[in-house]
């Protein structure tokens, strides 16, 4: 009895001793399911091919499909409806945020002794201070605090509840405006993670969190990357492999630096896209459908994988279901913390390190009650509703805009409206798609008319997530955040 009681104690203590693994969390900015070497051959993504191939890569990870509801359900562990932050994204003179009553994944990670930091676009709300990543759990923020700027200039580049007269710069390091700068915002982000990396103390638990601002839709390129594209002749798809290409040696950069500090060995690399490209203009999410900003598959089913001495099964695909709230559930249960049970997300390592059967079997794409274009989708196993307009971003774009099939051969165009005062507007089809999303991954064939049966039953599930729905964030545009009420720069303090 005694030698059993003496063993349960060596094991309770060893599993106090046990220390929390460094995190380091990359989300490529809007990178499209064809955007990486193990998706398309022809992109070159040596570094990335590597550590997918060594790790696990995930061929069902889905994000929300747009960067704002990516993050928040990232950083809270819930669905954006049920928090307010289901419509569209957080615009730049929008006065409010994540909502500052829920504490976020950094914030409890620094309870059990992590140091964090952000890198690149926070985009969860700048209006107030309070609503910025050093007041709510991060050490360090470096990088801008709106939805994304130009490599160069640094300059926001909003397309759609912005006016060119509202551009301003937008850099930041913790709160303080770094200097106008012409390099590259991509190396600058890599040059503070390597300081990071290589500066911290190992015995403490690391988050590093890098939301790269590329590939996006910012057709900017060192010309060494592009030259590595040279026989291609068409300028838009060689200036975005060049990109690609630029990503690749970045995530390298990074793993070089974590080798060199001794950091390899106890750190768990989290790679995929925020969501999907923005396929009219950069970036391709062929053969799934649609763009950024909509329901489908193309906007919301991304590029990801893991990598890490942590993971006891490697070197395969993993076909299970994951969300990115699963992240937020996954990430707390490796620190050692319980996530609460009010949440959405699923502790999924046994399903990423093992190989084991995913317990997701259901997810929300999205639910918006918009009074002028209403959406809402679902995935419970293979079937997959979709009903309302399928377009978030409606009135800047139309469904016909964003809902096909795009390749890098296709011309690229513009599809965002600009809009007048009093416009009238056609206002947006109410559809019903239903899916087998197995069978038909990339949405051609609506089988909604056929299996009524099916649809009323998923119609009736999203029914039940919708007692959960919350109104959305005040969507208001403040003049008062103008740029150039604050010298040209972006800067929080007036809501």
């Amino acid at each position: 009895m005694a030698i059993v009681v003496l063993a349960i104690i060596v094991i309770v203590l060893s599993v106090h001793k046990t220390k929390p693994p460094h995190i380091v969390f990359i989300l490529a900015e809007d990178l499209g399911w064809n955007d990486v070497g193990w998706n398309n051959p022809n992109v070159k993504t040596p570094v990335l091919n590597r550590l997918a191939a060594e790790g696990v890569v995930f061929n069902w990870t889905y994000v929300q499909p747009m960067c704002t509801p990516t993050r928040a359900a990232l950083m809270t562990g819930y669905y954006p409806f049920t928090i307010g932050m289901q419509h569209q994204t957080i615009w730049n003179l929008q006065k409010s945020g994540l909502p500052l009553e829920l504490k976020l994944l950094p914030e409890k990670l620094q309870e059990v002794g992590y140091i964090t930091h952000n890198i690149g676009k926070w985009h969860l709300g700048h209006c107030s201070w309070d609503y910025t990543p050093t007041m709510r759990g991060f050490d360090s923020h470096y990088g801008p605090l709106t939805g994304g700027i130009t490599h160069y200039g640094k300059m926001s580049t909003e397309k759609c509840g912005l006016s060119t007269t509202n551009l301003g710069y937008d850099f930041r390091d913790d709160t303080g405006v770094v200097q106008d700068t012409e390099t590259y915002a991509t190396i600058m982000y890599v040059e503070r993670a390597i300081k990071i990396i290589s500066e911290h103390y190992p015995s403490y638990p690391l988050y590093l969190q890098i939301s790269l601002d590329i590939p996006g839709t910012v057709l900017e390129v060192p010309p060494e990357f592009e030259a590595k594209y040279s026989h291609i002749p068409d300028e838009r798809t060689r200036k975005y492999y060049g990109i690609l290409s630029l990503m690749d040696e970045v995530v390298g950069n990074i793993t070089t630096a974590l080798n060199l500090a001794g950091l390899s060995k106890d750190t768990l690399l989290v790679f995929m896209g925020d969501n999907g490209a923005m396929s009219n203009e950069a970036g391709s999410n062929w053969p799934l459908r649609g763009s950024v900003g909509t329901l489908f598959e193309g906007a919301v089913r991304v590029p990801a994988f893991v990598n890490g001495e942590l993971i006891k099964q490697k070197g395969y695909v993993n076909n299970g279901l994951i969300h990115i709230v699963d992240w937020h559930s996954t990430l707390l249960s490796l620190a050692g913390i319980k996530p609460e049970r009010s949440i959405d997300g699923i502790n999924m390592w046994e399903t990423i390190s093992n190989n084991k059967r995913s317990p997701r079997t259901e997810l929300v794409y999205n639910i918006d009650n918009d009074n002028i274009s209403s959406s809402a989708a679902i995935r419970i196993d293979d079937y997959k509703l979709i009903t309302g307009n399928t377009d978030m971003l409606y009135p800047c774009r139309l469904a016909s805009n964003s809902d096909g099939w795009y390749t890098f051969e296709n011309e690229s165009f513009d599809a965002f409206r600009s809009q007048t005062p009093n416009e009238s507007l056609p206002l947006p089809r109410d559809f019903t798609y239903l899916f087998n999303i197995r069978d038909d991954p990339e949405e051609r064939n609506n089988t909604a008319e056929l299996y009524p049966e099916i649809v009323d039953r998923l119609r009736a599930r999203l029914d039940v997530h919708r007692k959960r729905l919350e109104e959305p964030i005040d969507s208001t545009l403040d003049p008062a955040g103008d740029p150039s009420n604050y010298g040209g720069v972006w800067t929080p303090g007036w809501c």
